[in-house]
């Protein structure tokens, strides 16, 4: 299977690069000189077109001679139409765009319309797109060049670029991350055009333009969420013109596929944007590998000049064995810390410890229908509503609690819980306008947001011992005759909400933020008595936000702003005594201050920094091995960002963190001043790609990631040291007989560290050793 998508994805690319040949070339610049990448260039009259590289390079061939008009265009850009005589000598056209004002308020940044590595604008934090330096609240946006030229086919990838983000990436599994050193939640801090994403299934990149990250309580935007912040997957739109990538990728694992990406219009009101993908996973745990299957299509109409439908849907099937991993409670109690670690230390994160029957097959399907209508310049009613289902069938190998001894016998716990669905429903409309009140400017959104989020699964799931194992010489186990119950809705979390958001502009250098969200939850669970369906939660709740802009000049800011939020109750473990009639703790009100500022540097690079201050109320078993609320969970700290172009060769993405993070509960003086579990004091990173001049088309890429000491634990017995991860890469545009090719190799963990990455829900989670990632794309 390996050997035959290898070879079909060398021969299509190797027969596609040979279809054209061109007669013109040049290069596209902006009014600084710089090169400007995706700018759509056409031969006027004819269905001949293509868009820039990320040079600012375009290139036809084959053409016929005589007189034509070429033309350049770029949202955001004023349109400029050259006239030449062709001939049969290959000629040079350079063309220079100028910044337009017109239609720039309207363009989402995503994809490969980003200049460098920096977005101008963003979605998840506004209703409507609105520029990055005009939000009070942290905001990154990971855009498409990013995401290719790491390679990034998973979300632990992508996020290493946000030093606030702390990853957690279990083998086979779906991955978690926490943002400011907060948990996000699987069923509402995930989000897929800023509606519910259940991230139980790892999510496909191929077919998204950005990845968005808000930072800090969004209960404005998106009602009861996790004070740490949300993840929003942008998805890719259909091009102006017609559009092809093939790619072919593979790692050092044993990973190899192939993926399509197609976009283009059929006329002038409709277009599509259709990806494609065929792979075999491998993980770097041995025999943890499996097919993935994805295809996406978007389509765009626009019947008239004021409404603009479109509609989408996304498949993935994914399969592969699920790692079984050492947790915090896996170690027998005898055993000392040192020895703990040592085990920890001694064994080998390649060793495969669950079970080759224990699979996780995953079938997931979620899509959508938008609808925006202009009413004119000012005023707009957007609307969007989506549906996802979301089936799995979990057969995991862990280990029991407390058996894992100094020799790493341990006996295999098996866990079967087949056909859970998770099957969400959200939708949202809102109308966004300006009007004014005498001096004052008013940027208001109005809306309404509703979603029902069901989870499915057996109740009465199987879940006993199967045998002994060693985690250095691990014991094939038979596949046992598990059974489990009838698949049945077991919870489901309603929500609907009002809201209201104003951005008042004093004066051109001042502007105020007011909002308020008014959001009525109702959860419903079987964990009672009679074993039905009863409400276990009613309650409504008015979130405010307040925030502050001051721009001196037009590329700085500077902000404060004040934020709630409200959170969803924790799962009560099931060694707590109060497990059983009760699954979840009671929803929780949490807040934030921030204060920040950002910079446009050059136009291309984008600056921020900010202070933060998050309280939640803590979580905890008691001495009574009761777990309930007690103190709060406080985190201050400070972090900075530097994304973008910052000379015509060198592109970063640079961050770093402070992160003071404490557990405040004078009545649990054993918890008190404690740093809570998993969470740092440092992190870091640095991603540099710079342009070589002695090769044209050559660029190298370093990568530097660091993530300080954490604990296990909330009690600071069990210290995990942090680690260094450095990656290195290579990326060589070409053409060949006038298709544009791509090669990329990536190194990571260039000196094969073996290291802790992440510590999700009192996991060991080991990074993966020396990798090798390699790809070869066609553009046309």
């Amino acid at each position: 299977m390996k050997n035959l998508l290898l070879t079909l994805a060398l021969s299509l690319l190797t027969n596609l690069a040979f279809a054209q040949n061109a007669t013109i070339t040049g290069t596209i610049s902006d009014s600084n000189g710089s090169p400007i990448s995706s700018v759509n260039v056409i031969i006027k009259n004819t269905s001949k077109g293509t868009i820039t590289n990320e040079n600012g390079k375009y290139t036809f061939k084959n053409l016929d001679n005589g007189k034509i008009t070429i033309v350049a265009s770029l949202i955001g850009f004023t349109t400029v139409e050259k006239r030449i005589r062709l001939t049969n000598n290959v000629q040079v056209v350079n063309f220079t765009l100028k910044e337009s004002a017109e239609g720039l308020d309207e363009v989402i940044i995503v994809g490969e319309r980003e200049v460098g590595y920096v977005a101008k604008k963003q979605t998840a934090a506004t209703f409507g797109s609105r520029n990055l330096v005009d939000i009070p609240q942290s905001v990154s946006v990971i855009t498409q060049e990013v995401l290719l030229d790491q390679q990034v086919r998973a979300l632990g990838d992508l996020v290493r670029n946000d030093p606030s983000i702390i990853v957690s990436n279990p083998p086979g599994f779906n991955e978690t991350i926490n943002v400011r050193g907060y948990n996000l939640d699987n069923s509402s801090s995930y989000r897929r055009e800023n509606l519910i994403f259940q991230n139980q299934v790892q999510s496909p990149f191929e077919n998204k333009a950005a990845v968005e990250i808000v930072k800090g309580p969004a209960a404005i935007r998106y009602g009861f969420t996790p004070p740490g912040g949300i993840i929003n997957y942008v998805l890719k739109r259909p091009t102006a013109k017609p559009y092809i990538f093939i790619q072919g990728f593979g790692d050092s694992n044993g990973t190899v596929g192939i993926h399509g990406d197609f976009g283009g219009t059929i006329n002038e009101t409709f277009g599509y944007r259709i990806n494609a993908l065929v792979s075999e996973e491998a993980s770097f745990v041995n025999d943890v590998s499996g097919p993935r299957q994805m295809f996406s299509a978007l389509f765009e109409w626009k019947p008239s000049e004021k409404l603009t439908i479109d509609f989408e849907g996304e498949y993935q099937y994914r399969e592969l064995e699920q790692q079984a991993t050492i947790r915090l409670n896996s170690f027998d109690s005898k055993l000392s810390i040192a020895q703990r670690k040592q085990l920890l230390e001694d064994f080998d994160p390649k060793t495969f410890i669950g079970q080759k029957w224990g699979t996780y097959p995953t079938r997931n399907f979620v899509g959508s229908i938008g609808v925006t209508y202009n009413f004119n310049d000012n005023w707009k009613v957007q609307g969007r509503i989506q549906k996802m289902n979301l089936i799995r069938d979990q057969k995991a190998a862990g280990i029991v609690n407390g058996t894992l001894q100094a020799n790493g016998d341990f006996k295999s716990q098996i866990y079967f819980s087949p056909s859970q669905v998770r099957d969400p429903l959200s939708t949202e409309v809102f109308l966004t306008g300006k009007f004014n009140t005498f001096s004052l400017e008013h940027n208001i959104a109005v809306g309404t947001a509703y979603s029902r989020n069901p989870l499915s699964f057996s109740t009465t799931n199987a879940r006993f011992t199967a045998g002994s194992s060693n985690i250095f010489n691990p014991i094939d186990l038979p596949y046992p005759n598990a059974t489990a119950g009838p698949t049945v809705e077991a919870l489901i979390f309603t929500q609907k909400a009002a809201y209201i958001t104003d951005f008042i502009k004093i004066s051109d250098k001042i502007e105020i933020l007011a909002a308020v969200r008014y959001t009525e939850q109702k959860n419903e669970d079987v964990f009672n008595d009679s074993k039905t369906l009863k409400e276990s939660y009613k309650d409504n709740i008015l979130s405010p936000n307040i925030g502050v802009i001051y721009k001196p000049t037009e590329d700085i800011s500077l902000y404060g702003s004040y934020a709630t939020g409200v959170t969803n109750g924790l799962q009560i473990p099931t060694e707590a005594d109060n497990f059983g009639n009760d699954i979840f703790l009671d929803p929780v009100e949490t807040e934030q201050f921030e204060f920040g500022a950002k910079v446009e540097l050059f136009k291309k690079a984008l600056l921020t920094a900010a202070v933060f201050d998050i309280d939640q109320p803590l979580a905890f078993i008691d001495n009574n091995n009761i777990f309930r609320y007690g103190g709060s969970q406080r985190h201050r700290g400070a972090e900075f960002t530097l994304s973008g172009k910052v000379t015509n060769d060198l592109k970063l993405v640079v961050g770093g963190l402070y992160l003071d993070a404490q557990i405040d509960n004078e009545t649990e003086p054993k918890l008190d001043g404690k740093r809570p579990a998993s969470v740092p004091e440092f992190q870091g990173n640095i991603y540099a790609d710079y342009k070589l001049s002695f090769v044209e088309g050559l660029s190298t890429n370093v990568g530097i990631f660091y993530t300080g000491d954490r604990f296990a634990d909330n009690l600071e017995t069990f210290e995990v040291d942090g680690y260094v991860r450095l990656d290195l890469g290579a990326k060589y545009d070409f053409n060949i007989m006038g298709t544009e090719m791509t090669a990329r190799a990536n190194i990571r963990n260039l000196t094969n560290n073996q290291f802790i990455e992440g510590l999700a829900f009192g996991s060991f989670l080991y990074g993966a050793p020396t990798t090798a990632i390699f790809s070869l794309a066609a553009k046309f």
